[in-house]
């Protein structure tokens, strides 16, 4: 391998490091959030449930497709039920399980955050062309792919 292409393979780790910090930062930022503003994680549990549609969907579902741990989605879906986002309701088939869906009052949220954040992307990568976004994406698998076998 190149002198170059080693530099750059270096620098490329580097800023995924930065990366991987400045999400550890989002999270604990989360921490401090006011009553009924969605943490980065409850973002993405309450998108899942928006795409689940008016099926909802049982909590270790939602666990598996938000990629979080089933406790810690049984503890959002609690805080998210008390503030409204989300009906929890027993399945008339099989008691035991309990099916989340947004409500009116979660999709508005849902819809909020979205729009902050499509905003803010939209501003971050304002100066870069479909090729550069298309690369980034490209890097980006192969990052998750990387991770995904060590």
């Amino acid at each position: 391998m190149s002198d170059d292409r080693d530099a750059a393979l270096d620098a490329l780790k580097d800023q995924l490091s930065e990366l991987l910090a400045a999400q550890r930062r989002l999270r604990g930022r989360d921490a401090g959030q006011r009553g009924g503003a969605l943490s980065f994680p409850q973002y993405r549990l309450v998108r899942e449930l928006a795409r689940a549609g008016s099926e909802g969907m049982p909590a270790t579902q939602l666990a598996a497709a938000a990629e979080l741990a089933p406790p810690t989605v049984t503890q959002m879906l609690d805080q998210l039920a008390q503030w409204g986002y989300v009906e929890r309701t027993r399945s008339e088939r099989d008691r035991r399980v309990v099916t989340n869906r947004l409500t009116d009052k979660g999709r508005e949220r849902l819809a909020e955050k979205d729009a902050q954040h499509a905003e803010k992307w939209r501003a971050a990568f304002a100066d870069l062309d479909r090729d550069a976004l298309s690369a980034g994406v490209a890097v980006l698998e192969r990052l998750g792919r990387l991770y995904d076998d060590l």
